[in-house]
């Protein structure tokens, strides 16, 4: 099991503690997941078919590529500075069926070669830290600030993406980012998507 990013492995986290623990999974959480499944639906129409670049440490990588998988966002580059050598069968295991054939996985790779790579994939979003937002301001695309460092905004230590409740607040980042990018970018602008 992976970090629980995402219904797949939240179920997978919740499971496995039921197995352990003996005890059924609290009605709470399973409201939780009635909740992120009902925002999947509302929410898949901004997000189907979207290109992204997920970046970072290898584990969140990894789980942040499943999730966008999950959610119709198909992963073009998972690229870490990381060096551990088991970053492309950890995505292979986490993504499965999901896998894009044509997905571009950099391990150890510099900002510098990430956005040169870049250059050819054309993505829609970037999914990562801070440090890539220059990247993303050039090639005029969101970045959904995920995982550490985060320099540019305030209070992103206390945003929550695991289980089912952080899940939902990181679709929400996600889809908010790409329908404004939308808006920006139209010569009209749109008040209702």
């Amino acid at each position: 099991t992976g970090l629980p990013v995402g219904i797949n492995e939240t179920d997978k986290f919740f499971n496995l503690l039921t197995k352990i623990s003996g005890n059924p999974v609290p009605e709470k959480y399973k409201k939780q997941r009635g909740r992120l499944v009902d925002l999947y639906v509302d929410g898949h129409k901004y997000v189907s078919n979207k290109r992204a670049v997920i970046y970072g440490e290898e584990d969140l990588v990894v789980a942040l590529a499943a999730f966008a998988a999950e959610i119709g966002i198909k992963p073009i580059l998972c690229a870490s500075g990381g060096e551990s050598g088991k970053l492309n069968e950890n995505l292979r295991v986490a993504l499965g069926d999901l896998l894009p054939e044509d997905l571009v996985i950099g391990q150890g790779l510099s900002f510098e070669r990430m956005e040169t790579v870049m250059q050819d994939l054309k993505p829609d979003l970037m999914i990562g830290n801070s440090k890539g937002y220059y990247i993303a301001r050039k090639m005029d695309i969101p970045i959904i600030r995920v995982g550490f460092p985060i320099h540019d905004r305030i209070g992103a230590q206390h945003t929550r993406i695991l289980g089912y409740e952080g899940s939902e607040i990181l679709f929400e980042q996600i889809v908010n980012a790409l329908l404004e990018d939308k808006q920006r970018k139209s010569p009209v602008g749109y008040k209702y998507m």
